[in-house]
């Protein structure tokens, strides 16, 4: 039997969605493929559970079971050969797969009420896929070569990492540049080192931080792996809704994750964690831009919450 998996962004999507590989193995003992974008295969590197990654459509075949997690490979899926479909082709889905999409951009239902039944949503991204694919939900599944690990042990000691940005796109996930100052200093009482994560373009951000606080920068021009491998350091991790929050999930890592316009629901801790919520009336709005969540993000709840964890 074979099985394809399409799931193919963003980052952490394709991350978390790695949970569903050891219940489908155990079901099924099939051979696996998933299929992904170049940039996003990196993470699915030495899996287990993965028989082969597809970046090339042109390279897809016939398959048994195909579970298509992406309504941007709905075209993709409509023209390949497979004997079942569970998820989304061609804009529209099955309905096994209803209670995920329903709450998407391909919604039978339009993008208004979308937006309500994610909101209203209580049940994890893995509660979801169990039922949709009648499978036992594992951890994410995501390893680091020894080799890698060597990376991020120029990190020692007790460790909280501090990933406050969210890229370019999300801005109104991030934490801005006072209140994430405001708490590196109260984290700094605890007698730990800080470090303080983010990507390519948090170049400018990050400066800004680290001219006002004494903490260990981990740039911003680390690979995917590397960051990872950095992330694996932390004893505990505190980030917004990103790649660096699934990152540390996978390396079941104790997390304190905030949310502002995204949906704190959706995500499993697996016990490891605690989640701070936004008070705005907008929490889960899933806008990008043009809002205020942060300020309705309390810094004393995170710090709170990272004293707790320590």
């Amino acid at each position: 039997m074979r099985i394809l998996i399409i799931k193919l962004g963003a980052f952490g999507d394709v991350l978390r969605t790695t949970c569903i590989l050891k219940g489908l193995k155990k079901k099924y003992n099939a051979e696996i493929l998933w299929f992904t974008k170049e940039k996003d295969s990196e993470l699915l590197l030495n899996n287990e559970f993965i028989d082969k990654v597809i970046t090339d459509a042109k390279k897809l075949g016939e398959y048994d079971l195909v579970v298509s997690l992406d309504d941007e490979a709905g075209k993709i899926v409509s023209k390949l050969k497979r004997k079942k479909i569970i998820g989304c082709f061609d804009s529209k889905y099955t309905a096994d797969s209803s209670e995920w999409f329903d709450m998407g951009l391909i919604s039978r239902f339009g993008k208004q009420k979308a937006d309500e039944l994610k909101k209203k949503n209580k049940r994890t991204y893995q509660q979801i896929l169990s039922e949709m694919l009648n499978v036992e939900i594992g951890e994410y599944v995501f390893n680091l070569t020894d080799e890698e690990k060597r990376f991020g042990e120029k990190l020692d000691g007790k460790i909280v990492g501090v990933n406050t940005g969210s890229g370019g796109r999300w801005s109104m996930k991030r934490l801005n540049v006072e209140r994430t100052v405001e708490l590196i200093k109260k984290i700094l009482s605890l007698d730990v080192k800080v470090v303080l994560f983010g990507g390519p373009e948090e170049k400018e951000r990050n400066k800004k931080i680290l001219s006002k606080v004494d903490v260990i920068d981990a740039g911003c021009d680390n690979s995917v792996r590397e960051f990872a491998s950095l992330i694996n350091q932390c004893d505990v991790l505190v980030t917004s809704d990103t790649l660096a929050m699934h990152l540390g999930i996978a390396l079941k890592k104790k997390i304190v994750a905030f949310f502002g316009p995204t949906s704190a629901a959706e995500i499993e801790l697996y016990g490891r964690g605690k989640k701070i919520i936004s008070k705005s009336d907008c929490y889960c709005c899933y806008k990008k831009t043009n809002g205020d969540c942060d300020k309705y993000i309390s810094v004393d709840e995170i710090f709170n919450a990272v004293k707790e964890l320590m």
